[in-house]
């Protein structure tokens, strides 16, 4: 027998699966019902291989030639003609790997006694794809015992395979998990109330021993004593058909008697009666989770420095404490908030790791000096608040906060030696007043604490109602100046500046007006400081600025190229804003005559950043724009200013020039700055000109300019081209009138 080696192509052999079995005596001769007889047994055969989609095969050992049914064929994608009757037409296609053992099992049957045999192995399909097949046989003796055929059948199990490999990787993949998750795995016989334990439960609980079996109340009576009527309830529950599946979060303890936290969850497996018999599930160690999620409380409810409450937890327990005082036999409380006074100064001046050394200092001398039930947060950077109950009065409210400002100002000795002495400034709200929110009592506390900051540090005021009308007033004011500047509610109003000398108009100030739709017209004092404060002032100023250049260019070439404008500049369009380029782009947008824009600063710009306003204004400088330095004298207004910056002009403040005529020492500083001015080579402008005196004064001092209502006051661009109009007017009939008497005209 030599199944192994490749075949040779013939004739198929004449034998069927009929054939007789290896003990078979010899047949008769043949009659007519013999062969009726055969025919019918070759049918059912046939009809029995179709029904069960199996492929026959029947290999004639001694002529090496192989039948191939039509299913055989069929099942590998062939046509009837296209499958000879080779071996090698079947050996061929088989996966190399499974060949060596397809041959075995071959060869194995030459002493197998005629004994059935099955394998399985892949063979290749038509299309390339890969099949796998059972093969079962059956080898065929002659009368001497040597097998003469090998008869049998295939079966397509590729379906069957493909089930399995997927059902051993979901077990490996379930396995993986298991052991991935590290849960600990639990199985309940509810009839027999067996209770199996995998080793990584046990494991879990710090018991030794590996996987175990106990009851359901073994395991209970290892739950938190709070937690295990809740787990109890959910199990049953669960087995009752109410829930989907378990899933509870409890306590238990581990062996060493540290708490755990776990999270069990379980299934329930049902008979056909819809009757729990078993319950199988998980039990996985959560307590990092826990811990973890404690701990993001406590942060998410006290300050990360101090590890004080912070503002959250404090409006909560106040809102408890407003929902008590609902009760008439419940006493008021304060809120009090404090804020340490110069703390800027010490964080900047010593660094920021004193300043934490600083603000943990405080924090623990309010949170030490509270009584036993009050409650100490740290609510911003250098703000503290005060919750305490049981406060009969203002009187007592106002001793309460005096004691724990003096706990606070006690001498601080810190880590580097050096000692320092903080104040606090302290704002407080009594419940009495009828509050509904706990962020009002807050509020209300922190407007005081702001009025007592600007009426002097290290006080205690009390809030009253005038704080708050006050700061809905500026509330209301804020959103109104916001919805100004997005809705183009400002004008720009113009007040000439005049030369002393001849009256005539040299130049003017861009002076901004907001123009209310309820209020109308809204003078600058009552909203410039609260622009400055909110930042909207840096866009106000870079409309001002480019409104400004705009109408000067149209009116320099409609009246007089000479003519110049003076913008104010506010301190935060200096540091903050690209004041220097929105000029360049202004500039090159608007073409004016060079020098004749003139910007308007104060003497406090320039103590707050020297260096960075030399650099500003020497750009400026390059770009032909002129400086004024306005009121000048009424601060700390130093001679170095005018040698080290880039100053061409100085105001004269209006408080000077009121004085100017009378014996008031004022007066002698407006003569003393003008006499500075002619010494340096720098213009002056005097401002808040009203009377005719004072004119004659400051032209007496030889002033080149003056603005003020004596001259004008600020008009509107319509006013304005009708006074530069008739000055045109009046101009011309003058040089007229000059002309008949021979006599040169006047500036006038």
């Amino acid at each position: 027998m030599t199944p192994s080696k490749p075949a040779r192509l013939g004739a198929p052999s004449p034998h069927t699966p009929s054939a007789p079995t290896p003990s078979s005596p010899a047949p008769p001769a043949p009659t007519a019902s013999a062969d009726e007889s055969s025919r019918l047994t070759l049918e059912r055969y046939t009809l029995a291989a179709a029904a069960t989609n199996e492929g026959l095969y029947d290999w004639d050992l001694r002529t090496d030639r192989v039948f191939y049914a039509e299913s055989w064929k069929a099942l590998l994608g062939y046509a009837e003609d296209e499958i000879g009757t080779s071996p090698d037409e079947w050996l061929s296609r088989v996966d190399p790997d499974d060949l060596i053992w397809l041959q075995a099992t071959l060869d194995a049957q030459a002493s197998a006694g005629g004994k059935p045999f099955q394998i399985e192995y892949r063979i290749t399909h038509r299309a390339g794809h890969v099949l796998w097949m059972m093969c079962r046989g059956i080898v065929v003796l002659d009368d001497d015992g040597e097998p003469i055929r090998i008869v049998g059948a295939h079966r397509d199990i590729t379906d069957r395979k493909n089930a399995e490999e997927q059902l051993r990787l979901s077990e490996e993949r379930y396995a993986l998990a298991a052991q991935g998750a590290n849960d600990g795995l639990w199985d309940w016989h509810v009839a027999t109330d067996q209770l199996y334990c995998s080793p990584r439960w046990t494991a879990m609980l710090g018991i030794n021993g590996g996987a175990r079996t106990s009851t359901m109340e073994d395991w209970y009576a290892q739950i938190d004593g709070e937690d295990r009527p809740r787990l109890r309830a959910a199990v049953d529950t669960h087995l009752a058909g109410g829930s989907a599946h378990l899933e509870e979060e409890v306590r238990t303890r581990h062996a060493d008697g540290a708490e755990l936290w776990v999270l069990i969850r379980g299934v329930a497996i049902r008979d056909e009666a819809g009757e729990a018999i078993r319950m199988a599930g998980s039990m996985t160690d959560i307590t990092a989770r826990k811990r973890a999620e404690q701990q993001l409380l406590f942060d998410a409810f006290h300050d990360g420095l101090t590890r004080l409450p912070n503002r959250m937890l404090l409006l909560d327990r106040v809102g408890q404490a407003l929902g008590r005082r609902r009760r008439p036999e419940e006493a008021q409380f304060a809120v009090m908030i404090f804020d340490i006074d110069h703390f800027k100064t010490v964080n900047d001046s010593l660094g920021p790791l004193v300043g934490d050394e600083v603000l943990c200092a405080v924090g623990a001398r309010l949170d030490g000096a509270r009584r036993s039930g009050d409650t100490v947060a740290r609510l911003s950077a250098d703000e503290y608040g005060v919750l305490m109950d049981g406060v009969l009065d203002v009187k007592a409210a106002v001793d309460a906060a005096e004691r724990l400002a003096m706990a606070v100002a006690e001498p601080l000795v810190l880590q580097n030696g050096q000692e320092v002495v903080m104040g606090v400034t302290a704002g407080i709200a009594l419940s009495g007043s009828g509050y509904a929110s706990a962020g009002d009592m807050l509020r209300d506390a922190g407007l005081a604490m702001y009025r007592a900051k600007t009426s002097g540090r290290n006080r205690v005021e009390m809030f009253d109602d005038a704080l708050r009308e006050r700061a809905l007033t500026r509330l209301r004011l804020e959103s109104d100046l916001r919805h100004a500047v997005e809705g183009r509610q400002f004008r720009l109003f113009y007040q000439p500046i005049v030369r002393l000398s001849d009256g005539s108009v040299a130049g003017f100030e861009a002076l901004m007006r907001w123009f209310h739709p309820q209020r109308g017209m809204i003078p600058p004092s009552d909203f410039v400081h609260l622009a400055e404060e909110t930042g909207l002032i840096l866009k106000m100023g870079r409309w001002a600025l480019v409104e400004a250049t705009r109408q000067l260019a149209e009116w320099q070439g409609r009246f007089s190229p000479d003519l110049f404008m003076s913008v104010n500049v506010s301190g935060r369009q200096l540091m903050e804003d690209d004041l220097v380029a929105v000029v360049t782009e202004t500039l090159d947008a608007h073409r004016i005559t060079p020098g004749t824009l003139k910007l308007e600063i104060t003497e406090s710009l320039l103590l707050d950043d020297p260096g960075r306003c030399l650099g500003i204004m020497e750009a400026l400088k390059r770009q032909d724009v002129k400086l004024s330095l306005d009121d000048f004298g009424t601060g700390f207004s130093s001679l170095s200013y005018l040698h080290r910056y880039p100053i061409g002009t100085l105001k004269i403040d209006r408080s000077f020039v009121r004085a100017a005529g009378e014996s008031d020492r004022r007066s002698a500083i407006a003569r003393i700055i003008t006499l500075l001015a002619q010494a340096l080579d720098l213009e002056v402008i005097a401002e808040g000109i009203e009377k005719e005196t004072e004119a004659d004064f400051l032209r007496g001092l030889h002033c080149q300019f003056g603005q003020g209502f004596y001259f004008s006051p600020p008009l509107p661009k319509e006013a304005v081209e009708e006074l530069m109009d008739a000055r045109s007017r009046e101009r011309e009939a003058l040089a007229g009138l000059s002309a008949l008497r021979g006599l040169p005209p006047k500036g006038r």
